[in-house]
């Protein structure tokens, strides 16, 4: 599977909450099937989300590699995955 496209094809047919605010209160409510999170995540942020027991996935890169790599201008330190729409993005799961 292609990472980038599978990230962009989740933004432009899927369901996601960007940033790390709206990645932990999309996790405390249990919405995400996945979240994935940038190498340079702040440990707190971290540590929230992975205490919701939601799946992550630790991408490779920092936040603004993750931000290219989803076709977007700025950084991005998480991100959930509440729908994956038309990609292939769940089947990080069975790495996660």
């Amino acid at each position: 599977m292609d990472l980038d496209r599978a990230l962009q094809n989740t933004i432009k047919t899927g369901k996601v909450r960007i940033g790390t605010k709206q990645t932990i209160k999309a996790a405390k409510n249990g919405e995400p099937k996945l979240v994935i999170i940038a190498r340079n995540c702040p440990p707190d942020v971290r540590t929230q989300i992975e205490a919701t027991k939601i799946p992550v996935y630790d991408y490779s890169g920092q936040s603004i590699d993750l931000g290219e790599a989803c076709g977007l201008p700025y950084t991005i330190a998480a991100m959930a995955i509440i729908e994956p729409g038309e990609s292939e993005i769940l089947s990080l799961l069975r790495g996660a």
